[in-house]
């Protein structure tokens, strides 16, 4: 099919990965052992795909690899692993002065790395995502309708596009910018009043902020997905009490669409889409590892458009095995989130989520470092908090003197009533300006 007549059918291919997706779901919660079977179903499509892209022959050849050699996801630790900046310089070098992509479906990413993005996706790809994302809601048992219940999602743009099918009460959305004030978004948001909420989680945590701040009521959807950026427990409780407690967090990025989600009332376990998405983490090392603490690298075998491999997503995770199913228990940080030292070590996201970890009486915090000496801690009080400032400060401290053991930092305390998102919609809770 080419790519026109499924940029037409987006919405029909859509419906079709649904279906297919949901039914995998069910047989797999029930045979969780059904995810590798379909897994490696996938794999074979993929993997002979891939080998027919001189980019990826080469990577191939280079390793005297067969398909017939990649058949399982351990397997992907075989091939190497793809870079930003690679995949950046082939997507440039391939749509340089040429027409045979004005059908593909084109985004940027956010840029939060510090370095955006361009993506051209094939329409079929962007309709196995939205599938996943449907899949999502499903996984929630909250009797969510996938066809006539209505979404109300917060992405970088703004979208008032309605197709056929919406026009038919089917997938009905609206899109807003998660850039937007929180009042707008407020507003808007209670105007609609959606069956299924997602967006970006410092957009809808100020939105929450805002409501609780000035007593407004916010209507509660079934469904309450978190995108891009980590649920911490200080936004987690925010958000559910503005919006109601049928929170989950939506693991994923633009580039490989959502791949991992929790279920309502598990926060300690992420779902893996095993059928559309190899997850694989792995040692300091290099070495695959069942469970602990690793990066996670990933390939999304449902993605034909620029297909990405072993794509590193800058993360650390902590992951565990059951009856051999990866499972993540939880997001820890990006490995370029880091508070650097004068004699060239750094604590990693990992150090600075101990300084911060159960003070649920702050509703937003941010490390920003500008000398190596001083770290500015930003914090904004949770509405109601009963413990003072100085209370919260001296506890920080203490902790501070048993986490910092390399090279101690003294911590400027700034107290906010609010802390607003970058230009790119996020919230970076570590900024190291050095």
């Amino acid at each position: 099919m080419n790519v026109k007549i499924q940029k037409k059918l987006l919405n029909f291919l859509t419906l079709k990965y649904i279906f297919d997706y949901n039914r995998t779901l069910k047989r797999a919660e029930k045979k969780p052992a059904y995810w590798i079977k379909q897994q490696n179903k996938n794999i074979k499509t993929y993997i002979n795909y891939i080998y027919q892209i001189p980019f990826y022959r080469k990577k191939f050849d280079e390793l005297k690899l067969k398909p017939s050699d990649i058949k399982t996801a351990k397997d992907f630790h075989l091939l190497p692993q793809l870079t930003k900046e690679e995949y950046r310089q082939w997507i440039k070098e391939e749509t340089m002065d040429s027409q045979e992509y004005q059908y593909w479906i084109k985004k940027t990413t956010s840029g939060s790395s510090g370095s955006p993005l361009t993506l051209y996706s094939l329409p079929k790809d962007l309709a196995s995502d939205i599938a996943n994302l449907f899949r999502a809601t499903q996984l929630q048992d909250k009797e969510y309708n996938i066809f006539f219940d209505k979404i109300f999602s917060m992405m970088v743009h703004d979208s008032s596009t309605k197709s056929f099918v919406q026009k038919l009460g089917i997938l009905r959305r609206k899109q807003e910018s998660s850039i937007h004030p929180p009042q707008y978004l407020v507003e808007k948001f209670n105007e609609y009043k959606p069956d299924f909420f997602y967006g970006n989680k410092t957009a809808m945590q100020l939105m929450a902020h805002y409501a609780l701040e000035h007593h407004i009521e916010m209507h509660h959807p079934k469904c309450l997905g978190s995108i891009s950026e980590a649920l911490d427990d200080n936004s987690r409780k925010t958000i559910e009490q503005a919006f109601g407690e049928n929170l989950f967090d939506i693991y994923g990025t633009a580039e490989l669409g959502n791949f991992a989600i929790e279920k309502c009332g598990k926060p300690l376990e992420h779902k893996i889409w095993h059928d559309t998405h190899i997850v694989n983490v792995i040692d300091e090392e290099g070495n695959i590892i069942d469970n602990g603490i690793g990066q996670i690298i990933v390939t999304p075998i449902k993605h034909f458009g620029f297909p990405l491999l072993n794509y590193k997503v800058g993360d650390y995770v902590e992951t565990y095995t059951r009856d051999g199913i990866r499972y993540i228990s939880q997001i820890i940080g990006r490995t370029n989130d880091k508070i650097k030292n004068l004699d060239g070590s750094v604590y990693s996201w990992m150090h600075m989520s101990r300084l911060m970890a159960g003070l649920i009486d702050i509703a937003q915090y941010r490390f920003v470092q500008e000398s190596y000496e001083v770290l500015k801690l930003q914090l904004v009080m949770e509405k109601g908090s009963k413990k003072s400032k100085e209370d919260i400060e001296k506890i920080i401290i203490a902790r501070s003197q048993e986490i910092f053991n390399q090279e101690m930092k003294i911590i400027a305390f700034e107290w906010k009533d609010v802390l607003s998102p970058d230009s790119h919609g996020k919230l970076r809770v570590l900024v190291s300006k050095i």
